[in-house]
C-alpha cells in the first residue's frame, strides 16, 4: 500500500523553495489556481466504483472527498485556540472571586453572623468556624465593643429598711438604716442638719428624696445630701429612681395652688406637670397622739404613685386629683389610694376603738385573713417585700405627758402578736428597702 500522497490533509508536505523544508499548507489551499493535469487525475472525481473506506477503530482514517468534499484538517494550533480561551475566561472566574473575598466584609451580608458561625456536626457537636484572615491591603478595623452586662439589682437583708427617728424627744429627725434580723446598730443615711420630716425611697431602694425645712434633697449614700427644689410639701418616686415628684403649694388669699413637677434625680431639672386650684385645707382638731400619727401618714399632702402608673394628689379636707405623669392631665378623683400587698392579694383595714388598733388583713373578696389588735395608734403601715411581714408605727400616750413612737413587726405567717424593733420612743417612717408599694386608686 502506498503513503499517503500531497494532497492527503492528514500529513504536512515540504516545499522545496523553503530551506529546511519547514511544514506548511498544501499548495492548492494557498491559492486560487486551478490544479495541473498532473494533479488533476488525483484531484478528479473518486470513481464510483471504488468501495469506501472502512474505518478502523484508533486509527486515524483518511479525509473522505466523496462524502465530505474537499476540506482541509485544521492544525494543532487551532485545535488549541478553544481549550486556551476556556482555560483563560476559568482563570478570570478564580480572579473575580478572589477578588471579592479580599475587598467584601466578611459581615457585609454574604452570610449571618453570630449563631450561624457555629456548624453542627452530625452528631450535634459544635463545630467552630475557621477564622477569617485579613486581607493586607485593607485598614484595620476596631473589635466591636462588647455589650455591658446589665447591673444585678442590690441585695437587701430579710428587714432591711429605712426609717426616721430622732435621738430625743427635741432632736432633729434624721434617716436611719437598718437590717433588723442582724445585730448590727442602726446607721445614719442622712442628717442635713434641720428635721427631716417627709421622705421617699426609690423602689430598686438605691436613693432616696426627702424634705428638711421645706427643702426637698436628694439621697444618696455616701454623697452629701443636694437640694432638688427650694419647696416641697410632698414627694414620691414612680416606678425608677430617674424621677421623683414633688407637690409645691402656693397659698393665696381665697384659694391655693398645688404644683406638682417632674424632676430628674440626677440633673435636677425640673418639668411642670400640673398646676391645681384648691381651697385652703381645714385644720383638723386632734389630739396629740392622733396628730402625730396623721403627720406619720403624710400630712395634709400626700403625693401617691398608683399602680396605674398615675399619680394621686391627696389633700386633707380639700379632695383629690389624679395626674397623668406625661401629660400633665388632671382629673379630681373619689377617694384616697388602697395599701395591697405587692402582688396585689391582700389589703390592710386599720379601725381604732377606745385607744386599740385592730389590723386586719383582706383578700380580694374582703373576706378577713388575718388579724391582731394592739393598744396605741397605729400609722404608716408599709408591706415587706415578699407581702408575708408589715411594719408599722405603734404610737401610745404616756402616762406623764407626751406620746412615744416606736415601730413594730407583724409576721402574718407565724400568727403571734406583733413584736417593737425599735425602742427609743422616737422612731417613725419605716419603708422597706427594694420593693415598691402597691397603692391602688
Amino acid at each position: 500500500m502506498s503513503g499517503p500522497g500531497p494532497d492527503d490533509p492528514r500529513e504536512p508536505i515540504e516545499d522545496p523553495a523553503q530551506p529546511g523544508g519547514g511544514p506548511d499548507w498544501p499548495a492548492h489551499d494557498l491559492d486560487d489556481e486551478p490544479a495541473s493535469e498532473a494533479d488533476g487525475a488525483d484531484a478528479a472525481s473518486p470513481d464510483p466504483d471504488s468501495p469506501e473506506p472502512v474505518p478502523v477503530p484508533g486509527v486515524d482514517q483518511p479525509w473522505d472527498t466523496r462524502r465530505w468534499g474537499e476540506r482541509r484538517r485544521p492544525t494543532t494550533a487551532e485545535q488549541a485556540v478553544p481549550w486556551l480561551i476556556g482555560l483563560i475566561l476559568a482563570l478570570a472566574g478564580i480572579v473575580i472571586v478572589l477578588l471579592a473575598l479580599i475587598f467584601t466584609d466578611a459581615n457585609g451580608g454574604f452570610a449571618p453572623v453570630g449563631d450561624a458561625s457555629l456548624a453542627t456536626g452530625p452528631s450535634g457537636s459544635v463545630l467552630a468556624s475557621p477564622s477569617p484572615v485579613a486581607s493586607p491591603s485593607s485598614s484595620p478595623r476596631p473589635s466591636a465593643s462588647a455589650t455591658p452586662a446589665p447591673t444585678p439589682p442590690p441585695k437587701y437583708g430579710a428587714l432591711d429598711m429605712l426609717y426616721l427617728a430622732r435621738l430625743n424627744g427635741t432632736g432633729v429627725s434624721r434617716l436611719f438604716r437598718d437590717d433588723f434580723a442582724t445585730t448590727a446598730a442602726a446607721r445614719v443615711v442622712a442628717s442635713p442638719g434641720s428635721d427631716i420630716s417627709h421622705y421617699a425611697i426609690a423602689p430598686d431602694g438605691t436613693v432616696a428624696a426627702g424634705i428638711a425645712s421645706g427643702r426637698l434633697l436628694a439621697l444618696v449614700p455616701g454623697k452629701p445630701a443636694r437640694t432638688l427644689e427650694s419647696s416641697a410639701a410632698a414627694v414620691t418616686f414612680g416606678s425608677d429612681a430617674h424621677t421623683v415628684y414633688a407637690v409645691t403649694i402656693t397659698r393665696g388669699a381665697a384659694t391655693d395652688q398645688a404644683t406638682v413637677d417632674a424632676i430628674g434625680f440626677a440633673d435636677g431639672k425640673a418639668r411642670k406637670l400640673a398646676v391645681i386650684s384648691l381651697g385652703h385645707p381645714a385644720a383638723a382638731s386632734l389630739s396629740e397622739l392622733a396628730s402625730a400619727a396623721f403627720f406619720d401618714d403624710g400630712g395634709s399632702y400626700r403625693l401617691y404613685a398608683t399602680s396605674d402608673g398615675n399619680l394621686v394628689l391627696w389633700v386633707a379636707n380639700a379632695g383629690q386629683w389624679r395626674i397623668d405623669p406625661i401629660s400633665g392631665a388632671e382629673v379630681p378623683v373619689t377617694r384616697q389610694p388602697t395599701l395591697w400587698s405587692p402582688e396585689g392579694s391582700h389589703r390592710i383595714q386599720i379601725t381604732t376603738t377606745g385607744g386599740v388598733t385592730t389590723i386586719s388583713v383582706l383578700d380580694q373578696s374582703a373576706a378577713t385573713k388575718a388579724r391582731v389588735s394592739v393598744t396605741g395608734l397605729v400609722s404608716h403601715l408599709r408591706w415587706s417585700p415578699t407581702g408575708n411581714r408589715v411594719v408599722f408605727t405603734l404610737g401610745i400616750d404616756l402616762s406623764g405627758g407626751g406620746i412615744r413612737q416606736d415601730l413594730y413587726l407583724w409576721d402574718l405567717a407565724n400568727g403571734k402578736a406583733p413584736v417593737a424593733l425599735t425602742a427609743g420612743g422616737a422612731s417613725f417612717g419605716a419603708e422597706w428597702l427594694g420593693v415598691a408599694q402597691f397603692w391602688q386608686p
